[in-house]
Order: structure tokens, then sequence, then C-alpha cells
């Protein structure tokens, strides 16, 4: 990637609050508007967003390092209206080499708030999968996320790092069970408002918490019906929310709405009709529940933040297996690098090849006169020589370059011979 880098520049759940994640969240909607918006910028060649509700994510080619990440840094201030000094200090900028080994660490689920969790290769796959559809993803970054893919798949395959799955809604239901007196959830009536994967994922976790009744709630009153059927559970249209909540004793929002679907007035509402608490956690980014409902008496709201000590708490095993992931990025990395080097070096030597029998033909076309008189086998024995020394010129550069290809050194050699041969216009991707 001569003169080219790849750059990741984002936040996550550990540098940034989830009020500022929120407000840098690209819902799937937005997603294509996105990713036009950053191939806009002058220097950004190739682009991923990854938005999840851990963290927002630039993946780019970059035609130079300093101005691309400048450039993906105004993407945030413009595309999300979000003003740069409240983002830049929770910012990591990564390239190259690092850039590529964090994605592979995000495809293998260590660098999420669950170690191991099974969502995020999912979560990768479709951002990439949005990038292909939109044009903006062409041979690099097709090669690094098709290595990550492959990443993330030996991590949970060759590794006990996603075993026994945890996920950002069971860590949820632990800390609804950490709420109540003797840690359990036994004769509570728990209502989960959203029936995607995290609503699916909160309902399975749910399933061996001794709960007495468990409500999906959804827009779509069909998707609450069939994760209803599915998990033996009940189901109640969006339009009777505030009835679903005047039961509840715990109430997991999950949605991926753009804004609040449950404001301050509609729990007010149902904690009038009530003589208990609710413990209402909301793990959805953007928040699902307006901050102001912890301020109502009896009401206790949690949110992505307050799930980090529960996470951390219940990883255990997990982290003895991150070590076994970082083996397997380290071997990934290293063919990542070999294929990239090797990639540079083919078309440097096809360059060097061509430039040389240039000069030879040209040089030969100015003797044409001088050697008129000489007859067809003499001619062809010129041409053979002229052949040969140019061969035996270049047989030792060419043969050190394949040798460095893959090494530390191979970039360097690259520059050198394009340097030292005038071939950046002949080996210009």
């Amino acid at each position: 990637m001569s003169g080219m880098s790849m750059v990741v520049v984002g936040l996550n759940h550990k540098t940034a609050p989830v009020g500022l994640l929120e407000r840098l969240a690209v819902s799937t909607d937005e997603l294509p508007k996105a990713l036009h918006q950053l191939a806009t910028y002058e220097h950004v060649l190739e682009g991923v967003v990854l938005s999840t509700c851990n963290r927002i994510e630039v993946y780019a080619l970059v035609s130079r390092f300093h101005g691309g990440a400048q450039d993906i840094r105004n993407f945030f201030a413009e595309f999300c209206h979000v003003a740069p000094e409240d983002f830049t200090d929770h910012l990591y900028t990564y390239h190259d080499d690092g850039a590529v080994r964090h994605l592979f660490r995000v495809a293998a689920g260590i660098d999420s708030m669950v170690v191991g969790e099974s969502e995020i290769l999912g979560q990768v796959r479709r951002a990439y999968r949005s990038a292909e559809e939109e044009g903006v993803v062409h041979r690099v970054l097709a090669a690094v996320f098709r290595q990550a893919f492959r990443v993330g798949k030996r991590a949970r395959n060759e590794t006990a790092v996603g075993r026994n799955p945890v996920s950002i809604s069971s860590a949820a239901v632990e800390l609804a069970k950490q709420a109540f007196d003797g840690g359990t959830l036994v004769g509570k009536s728990v209502v989960i408002v959203g029936a995607g994967k995290m609503g699916r994922l909160a309902a399975d976790a749910l399933a061996s918490s001794g709960a007495e009744q468990v409500t999906v709630v959804n827009r779509t009153e069909e998707r609450a019906q069939a994760l209803a059927e599915v998990m033996d559970v009940d189901a109640m249209p969006f339009e009777q929310l505030r009835e679903a909540i005047t039961q509840a004793d715990i109430l997991i929002c999950s949605t991926t709405a753009p804004g609040p679907v449950i404001d301050k007035r509609c729990v007010e509402l149902a904690m009038q009709d009530r003589d208990r608490p609710l413990f209402v956690v909301d793990i959805a980014v953007p928040r699902d529940v307006e901050t102001a409902v912890g301020e109502i008496p009896g009401v206790v709201l949690r949110d992505i933040d307050d799930l980090r000590g529960v996470v951390e708490a219940g990883i255990g095993s997990r982290v003895g297996e991150v070590s076994k992931v970082e083996e397997i990025l380290s071997e990934e990395l290293q063919r990542f690098v070999a294929w990239e080097r090797e990639g540079e070096i083919a078309p440097t030597i096809a360059a060097l090849v061509s430039k040389a029998d240039d000069v030879r033909r040209s040089e030969l076309e100015l003797l044409d006169k001088k050697l008129s008189d000489l007859s067809p086998a003499q001619l062809d024995a010129v041409d053979h020589l002229s052949r040969r020394i140019i061969a035996k010129l270049l047989h030792v550069p060419i043969s050190r370059a394949k040798e460095v290809a893959s090494s530390k050194q191979g970039y360097l050699y690259v520059n050198a011979l394009r340097d030292l041969f005038e071939l950046d216009d002949e080996s210009a991707p």
C-alpha cells in the first residue's frame, strides 16, 4: 500500500460514555447515506462504518495517514452533527498493521464489553456487506475483512472464548437479579421492549431465571408474537406499553429506535397504579428510555455504562482464553502482512522488467540502421544477447525482492526499487 494507509478511527465503551456513543451512532437506515458521505472526503479511498451499541468506528483505506484520519474525524462531526471538541478526546486511531490487528480483535470478540460475545462477528459482517453493496470497499478492505471473518471463526472454533455465550442482554438480566434480595427473579414479572436480537437474547437469558412472567412488547405486533411463540412468553401490543409497565417488576429495553420510546410521563402514569418499585435496564444505543425516568420515585434506571461491572465480574474463565485468541490473531496478521507485501512486490517486479525491456527495445531501434547488414540469424543473436544482459542484471534484485517480500524489510525494498528505477508511474495501482 505504498503511500496509502489503512486506518481505524473510533470510540467504544472503554473510551466514551453511552451518552456520547448514542450521539455518534449511525442507524441501519442511515448507513448507505453515511457511507456515500464518507467516500466524498479527499483522502478516503475505501471505507466501512461499524456502529453497534458498544462502538462507532470507521475503517478506511486512505491516500495519506494524517489527512485520512482528519477526514474521518470531520465525517463524525459533520454526519452526526456533533462538535469535534465533544468527542476528539475519546477517539482512538490505529493505522496499518495496528488497524488490522484492531479489526481482528473486534471480530474475535476480545475487544467487546462482554469478552467472546456472540453478536459482534455478525455485526462486522453486516457493516462490511453494506459497504460492499454501496461500492465503497475494493481490493484492500475486502481482503482485510475476509481475513477478519476467518479470525472470528477460528477464535470461536479453536478456543473457549465464546463457550456458554454471554451477551449484553444476559448481563442485563444478571444486573436485574442483583437488584432484588436473594439475587433471584423468582416470582418477578419482566417486560422486554423490543423483539429484535437483543430482545430474543434477553428472553433466552430469562428462561432459566425463575421469573414468573415474561412479556414482549414491540412496535410491530407480529414480531412480538413471533418471539413470544418461539420463547414461550407473552406478547402485548406497543399501544399497551403503559399497562405492561404497570404490571412489571423489571423492564428491559432493547429496541433499535433512533430515539427514546419510553418517556418520563409514560412511566409516571404507570407508577401511579402500583405500589412497588420498578427496575429498568436500558441496553439500547441510542437510549430507549429518557434519563429523566430515573428521577421518578420508586424507579431505578440503569444503562450500558452500569453493565460494565457485571460483565467484568461474569466473564471469568473467558479471560484465560484471550491469550489463545491473541496467538491466532498474530498468526493471521502475519498471513495478511505477507499477502499485502507480496501484492506490493509483484507489480513492482513487473514494472521493472517492463521498463528494462522498453529500454532494450529503444536502444535496438536506435541501432537499426547500423544493424541492417546483419543476417536474420545475427539479428536474433543480438536480440538474444540484449535479453540475457537485462536478465542477468535484474536477476539479483528480483530474487532479493521475492525473498524479502513477506518480511519487514519488504516495504523498504519495494520503495527503493521504485525510487532507483523511477517506477512510480508504472506500478501505481
